[in-house]
């Protein structure tokens, strides 16, 4: 069972969203995504893409490779497997659960209590992930109250394929991966009641990026 922390990290900005967790997210079709956490706390925005050449992804791969070392730089190649939950339950109070985890960046879980203007949230961030061998079992103090998340969440379906080449503030990124639906049956319990979590947008990601420095960048 995971330990329970209100106290935010000061290893990174609490919330702050990895590029390719803005594309995954964007790709996946989640409208909004994990991008508006209730309370007031809101996704840290990005800078805004360039569209990208109206060519197939394989054309722009295939670009990257062959660019000679006198008009781009090396390659980064980035890969990131992870997690995304987000859902809502009523335990005799409304609850607003968004988790996330992501083996280059951390793994984090939010619960808000009641009306997000109150501002009873809690927020636990640690290294590793919160799901472990299908099961989700954390407690996560909200201003006193502890709030229990228990249950399992495994894969549902056959993954989606997806390639999404864009241009963002002098770089050629090229993210490949695969987005697989989620089954939830996590139940959130506070002051003794239990209920059922909703989760909608719940997938795991598997995603390679690659990224090239442009020329005069």
């Amino acid at each position: 069972m995971t330990s329970s922390r209100s106290t935010r990290s000061t290893r990174r900005t609490p919330l702050a969203v990895p590029r390719s967790r803005a594309l995954m997210l964007s790709t996946a079709s989640v409208a909004g995504g994990v991008a508006l956490i209730a309370g007031g706390y809101a996704q840290a925005a990005e800078p805004t893409r360039a569209a990208a050449p109206s060519t197939t992804s394989a054309v722009s791969t295939s670009s990257m490779s062959t660019t000679s070392t006198s008009t781009a730089g090396p390659v980064q190649v980035e890969h990131e497997v992870g997690t995304v939950l987000e859902g809502s339950a009523d335990a005799g109070i409304p609850v607003a659960v968004t988790l996330y985890e992501n083996n280059l960046h951390g793994s984090s879980i939010q619960v808000v209590l009641g009306d997000p203007d109150a501002d009873d949230i809690g927020y636990v961030e640690q290294e590793g992930a919160f799901v472990h061998d299908g099961v989700l079992d954390v407690t996560v103090d909200v201003q006193g109250t502890p709030v229990r998340l228990h249950g399992t969440v495994t894969p549902s379906g056959r993954p989606a394929r997806l390639v999404d080449p864009m241009q963002d503030n002098g770089e050629q990124i090229v993210v490949k991966g695969t987005n697989t639906a989620l089954a939830t049956d996590v139940d959130v319990t506070v002051r003794g009641t239990s209920a059922p979590v909703q989760f909608a947008p719940a997938f795991s990601f598997d995603l390679e990026s690659r990224t090239v420095t442009l020329y005069g960048r």
